[in-house]
């Protein structure tokens, strides 16, 4: 895949496994409140804002690929 048609970043959805400081957590739902993003973990009451988190980024290709 060329560099220069695709683009890396997080994302986040349910069931995703991210990195929350040294321990393994699933993605159960997000929100955005207020322009931030927070995601809510499985087992935690309340939300994590997503810069805390990290999560191998996906890859998106911005060139149209036909079918």
């Amino acid at each position: 895949m060329d560099s220069a048609a695709c683009f890396r970043m997080p994302l986040f959805k349910p069931g995703t496994v991210v990195r929350l400081g040294q321990s393994r957590e699933t993605v159960s739902h997000i929100i955005i409140r207020r322009s931030v993003l927070l995601v809510h973990l499985v087992g935690y009451e309340a939300p994590v804002n997503a810069d805390a988190l990290t999560v191998e980024p996906a890859v998106f290709t911005l060139s149209r690929v036909t079918r």
